[in-house]
């Protein structure tokens, strides 16, 4: 299913009719009160697939386990591995209405009339709503570490410093991740907005105003070498082009 574009324009909370519920679509405001880390590596981990997560060696004995099925054995466990904390506290930030709590099989969504449940019947659905409402389909963290893009290796390189912290190696090179708070700083200068306007955007507004910023700094960057003569230029994609399709 695609969500609707005007929706994520403006930045509505998005229907899970299957669950009856509807998903809170967080401003960065609210993200920063998590941490954007927090949230990137609760949000990667809620979109698990054990094809694009795990090694092949990671998944022999699994063929047969659902993601859903594998994703709860991991949030049950007591082990604090897989981001779990991380992926609580963006559930909270998804479902700020209900008490969210995991159960065997289930995350359950309560409040004092009503409970509904992320299961093994929804969770792709789920997956599908989130990975389109925060961009993640552009940059799946995979523990392949073969990443597309530069968030995708940060994310990467994080998951393997927890590795090698559980491992009781030290690594003084820590990873930053700090991608929103980089495009509210070149937005807020590039188009001369308030940073306080900036930061009630939500993930999908930010990322589809930034992309809209650089195609028009390349295409106007094109005009001017024409205008100054230069004829070997490749001439870039429209700024005003369909960048969703």
């Amino acid at each position: 299913m695609k969500l609707d574009e005007l929706l994520l324009q403006g930045g509505l909370d998005v229907p899970f009719s299957i669950a009856r519920v509807t998903i809170h679509n967080p401003t960065l405001e609210e993200i920063g009160y998590i941490g954007e880390e927090s949230f990137l590596m609760g949000c990667h981990f809620l979109i698990f697939d054990k094809d694009k997560f795990l090694k092949d060696e990671d998944k022999v004995g699994l063929e047969n386990q659902s993601n859903f099925h594998i994703f709860m054995s991991v949030m049950n466990s007591s082990d604090t591995a897989m981001h779990k904390i991380d992926a609580l506290l963006v559930l909270t930030l998804l479902f700020p209405n209900y008490e969210v709590k995991v159960e065997y099989d289930k995350i359950l969504l309560q409040s004092e009339n009503f409970s509904s449940s992320i299961n093994e019947d929804n969770f792709e659905e789920f997956k599908e709503i989130i990975s389109q409402m925060f961009y993640l389909g552009e940059s799946e963290e995979k523990d392949k570490f073969d990443p597309a893009d530069d968030l995708a290796r940060r994310i990467a390189e994080k998951i393997k410093e927890g590795k090698r912290k559980k491992a009781g190696m030290k690594d003084d090179d820590k990873v930053k991740i700090n991608l929103f708070s980089k495009y509210i700083s070149i937005l807020s200068v590039g188009l001369r907005k308030d940073k306080s306007d900036l930061k009630k955007y939500t993930v999908w507004q930010l990322r589809d105003e930034m992309k809209r910023f650089e195609l028009k700094q390349e295409w106007d960057l094109f005009v001017k070498g024409r205008l100054a003569g230069a004829s070997d230029l490749e001439e870039p994609e429209n700024w005003m082009s369909d960048i969703h399709s």
